[in-house]
């Protein structure tokens, strides 16, 4: 669960600093993160591309869509499997 909290904090830190966007302190992680991030199609992108120079690996275009509609714990298992792909 550690994982889930620093990929949370992670979350907030992009936002809040890098995108300007306020979040909300009590974040559900099991929620869709497009929408307990309050993030637009343009916002969701933003962070992606965060998270893949974070993590380093890319996300398929396909799959943006996909990635607002995970939750925390979906979302780092996802980044899990990204990085053994492209590591």
């Amino acid at each position: 669960m550690k994982a889930i909290t620093e990929l949370k904090a992670l979350i907030t830190r992009i936002c809040e600093e890098k995108m300007n966007i306020e979040v909300k302190p009590d974040v559900n992680p099991n929620e869709p993160i497009a929408q307990e991030f309050n993030l637009d199609s343009i916002s969701l992108f933003e962070l992606i591309v965060n998270l893949e120079e974070e993590f380093q690996f890319k996300v398929a275009d396909d799959d943006i869509d996909k990635v607002g509609k995970m939750n925390l714990e979906e979302l780092h298992e996802f980044i899990q499997r990204m990085q053994l792909i492209h590591g």
